[in-house]
């Protein structure tokens, strides 16, 4: 007899019968990520088979709200097909940033398993961290804490204005085919008056196909979203002043 089912004896339980022993919490998560044994006649084998999933019920995801200026915070699971992201109301709620809208965002989970991010409405928008990004006439961008809205004059021409809420801001011209983007005083086409901005934070590029805005600074660059985002792997979203990291599972 096991020492389980002397243990159920023991406390009134039931005998578990042909059961030896309960697999503890580490064999459990560790059984699906065995590497593969190595046959010296044949090379390595190829894994004994896939860790375990669920392939009926939806997919889960995890949504980590960013603590101010780190990387880590709170974490919550992601289990339904709607995730509403607010000032006042919703399923994650962050009261004191009145930069939020009191509904600002969705997180949607598609009948494909897929994922989505969603504006509500919002007054300030939703922004996605990029790498590069396409810039169209209107593009609102976010560069440290500056707002920046793209307009295309023609193919040869264009504009950064600095977008502000009381009064209209000013105006950057982007020279020539590469436009840097940085800090005030750095030596960029461009310069912001910013201690959120990197020395060289950003290059616009006038190609063929239109502009295009490349990252380069420690605080990324934000794009706000027009439409339904696709997150397929991990994505960094902003609403208000509150950064979030949003990661699928499976």
């Amino acid at each position: 007899m096991s020492t389980t089912q002397r243990r159920g004896e023991a406390a009134g339980g039931t005998e578990i019968g042909a059961f030896e022993s309960f697999d503890d919490w580490a064999h459990l998560v560790s059984s699906g990520h065995r590497p593969p044994v190595a046959d010296d006649a044949r090379g390595p084998l190829p894994p004994d088979a896939l860790p375990y999933r669920p392939t009926i019920r939806g997919p889960m995801a995890v949504l980590r709200i960013v603590d101010d200026g780190g990387e880590d915070g709170e974490s919550i699971r992601v289990r339904g097909d709607r995730t509403v992201i607010g000032r006042t109301a919703g399923d994650v709620v962050i009261p004191h940033d009145i930069s939020m809208s009191p509904q600002h965002a969705a997180i949607e989970r598609l009948a494909t398993g897929a994922w989505q991010l969603c504006d509500l409405g919002s007054a300030g928008g939703t922004f996605v961290r990029v790498t590069t990004a396409r810039l169209r006439d209107g593009t609102v961008l976010l560069v440290g804490r500056t707002r920046l809205r793209f307009q295309a004059v023609d193919a040869t021409e264009a504009w950064l204005v600095e977008d502000r809420a009381d009064h209209p801001g000013p105006r950057h011209e982007c020279h020539g085919p590469v436009t840097s983007l940085g800090r005030v005083d750095c030596g960029c086409g461009i310069g912001l008056d910013d201690p959120f901005v990197s020395q060289i934070h950003a290059e616009i590029r006038r190609t063929q196909r239109g502009w295009v805005i490349d990252n380069t600074g420690m605080n990324g660059l934000w794009v706000r979203i027009d439409g339904p985002v696709r997150m397929a792997a991990p994505a960094q979203f902003q609403c208000g002043e509150q950064r979030f990291v949003f990661v699928p599972c499976g």
